[in-house]
């Protein structure tokens, strides 16, 4: 018979042991703590140049372009992109395709692997400014991997591309749910989708075809479960939610909660508007309700608060109960420091009344780190911090755009460039709002932290690394701005990924590997014109 002391030895290396494997893996949008964090022994990058290939592992171009985020588990990377697109692709409207394809890449080399077929049923706007058909991240558990399209499918498949099942599923013609990121939990699939055609629940459809703005003609929208394995559904949680809700997990009381929320733009049918707190488990209880909340899809959960805002405030909320803790004015308030640029330097603070800004922050962007909480804000070049236990708004400006001039790093503060290349050389068409700077009405990629540094990354490729430890936020905060490419010829709304020690990104024509002493070799570059040193 072992010992206590035996026991307790080889306790801790398999404690240690599955801490370890856990750096090896993302395997889901929201990463291996389910709030994308990540904490690790392991040294990540916080500066490099696509550009100039600094600390660039390496670089492949993408069959098409896409959203996705990308899931990591060992030496496979699982993400989503379009079927090849092509000038028939091209209506009145721009570009709008429902078929996409998942891939597989080895980590090491991008190389790809192996690829399946996603064929959706409700065409989307391709690059869309909020989401598309391939806005989904792939789900893995190191067996299997899960796709979903948007558009209307969903599929397992084994970790050599076996496809164990797939399942085509209807969309709404409204806003359907793009913005819902799966997850698996207690051997079940999560998605959004409407009750199905039978069900005797489901509310009519009567509105006419992508019709945005029908008040009763739309039916609800629900977080459902599916069996992981044979792709059956199993559950689905009562409570409506809102096309617009990414969803934010934590745990309650030892068991596994989801945050949802059900409002925002275009009067979406699921009442009564405001956010709401279910417990995954056999019966999917919603816990409480906090009604009147309208900015649905900014939210965030830690182990013992929620938090959301509105078109004014921020909202602390108590995990258990949903009673508001905390509500802090952040429009017309705070400091911002700003940056001159005829003296390229940072100015001393100044009252943040003069950012006015028909968007408190670019949604999706919200991320919290202890007693902080970040954001970008509504207008271009805008970081915010909120001090929740003082209450303090602080703002910062930072670059809209990287570049090299003579080789070296240069900032543009208000000019921008931008373009959204796809990996096939095809030209996509339709909204204007995509070729923005990437701040206000668009949503963003997701920010992730890891070790305590943020990662924000804007549509036109330029990420910010902020010290989330920092106890002043000002430019000694900014760690870096990097570049995912060239002006004018980059573009993403996908989240990173870290895993590995490296930082794994894509744009709408290439996934990135980023990696300290990176052996990239440089990129020719030519200087665009108007840009300003900081």
């Amino acid at each position: 018979m072992k010992s206590r002391t035996t026991v307790g030895f080889f306790c801790v290396l398999a404690a240690l042991a599955s801490v370890a494997a856990a750096h090896d893996r993302w395997p889901e949008h929201r990463g291996p703590e389910h709030n994308y964090h990540l904490t690790s022994d392991t040294v990540y990058p916080t500066k490099w140049s696509v550009i100039n290939g600094e600390n660039i592992r390496w670089r492949r171009p993408l069959p098409e372009t896409g959203h996705s985020g990308i899931a990591v588990w060992g030496d496979r990377l699982f993400l989503t992109c379009f079927r090849q697109l092509t000038a028939e692709d091209i209506g009145p409207k721009g570009t709008w395709v429902s078929q996409t394809r998942g891939y597989c890449l080895d980590a090491k080399t991008g190389n790809i692997l192996w690829s399946c077929e996603l064929p959706g049923r409700r065409p989307n706007q391709v690059n869309g400014t909020f989401t598309d058909s391939t806005t989904p991240t792939p789900v893995t558990d190191g067996k299997h991997v899960w796709f979903v399209n948007a558009g209307g499918f969903m599929a397992c498949h084994t970790m050599d591309g076996r496809r164990v099942w797939g399942k085509a599923f209807e969309v709404r013609t409204k806003h359907s749910a793009k913005q819902f990121q799966p997850f698996l939990h207690g051997g079940n699939l999560y998605y959004v989708m409407m009750r199905d055609e039978s069900d005797p629940l489901r509310r009519p459809q009567t509105a006419t075809d992508y019709d945005k703005n029908s008040k009763s003609g739309w039916p609800w929208m629900f977080v459902r479960g599916f069996d992981a394995m044979s792709g059956e559904p199993t559950v689905l949680l009562p409570d409506g939610i809102s096309v617009h809700s990414k969803g934010a997990l934590g745990t309650l009381h030892g068991k596994t909660v989801l945050l949802h929320a059900k409002g925002g733009s275009h009067s979406p049918p699921e009442k009564p508007y405001g956010l709401g707190l279910s417990r995954l488990d056999t019966e999917h209880p919603l816990i409480w309700e906090q009604p009147g909340l309208p900015f649905e899809g900014t939210h965030f959960v830690d182990d013992n608060h929620a938090y959301c805002f509105d078109r004014k405030d921020f909202f602390v909320l108590d995990l258990a109960s949903g009673e508001t803790v905390k509500q802090i004015r952040v429009r017309d308030a705070g400091s911002l420091i700003a940056f001159d640029e005829a003296n390229g330097r940072y100015k001393t603070p100044a009252d943040a009344g003069s950012l006015s800004s028909r968007h408190l922050l670019t949604h999706r962007t919200n991320i919290g780190v202890g007693r902080y909480h970040f954001f970008m804000g509504g207008l271009p070049g805008i970081l915010g911090r909120i001090d929740i236990e003082t209450a303090d708004i602080s703002y910062l400006q930072v670059p809209v755009q990287v570049g090299i001039d003579n080789g070296k790093k240069a900032f543009s503060w208000s000019r921008f460039e931008s373009g959204d290349d796809t990996g096939s050389g095809f030209v996509v068409e339709g909204d204007k709002r995509r070729l923005s700077h990437g701040f206000g009405h668009v949503s963003a990629a997701t920010p992730i932290v890891v070790n305590g540094h943020i990662y924000f990354s804007t549509m036109l490729g330029t990420v910010y690394v902020i010290d989330a430890t920092a106890e002043r936020f000002d430019e000694h905060a900014l760690v870096a701005v990097n570049d995912l490419g060239l002006p004018g010829e980059t573009w993403t709304l996908s989240p990173i990924t870290a895993a590995n020690g490296c930082l794994y990104q894509r744009t709408s024509k290439e996934i990135i590997c980023i990696g300290e002493n990176g052996l990239g070799e440089g990129t020719e570059y030519h200087s665009p014109s108007g840009r300003g040193e900081p």
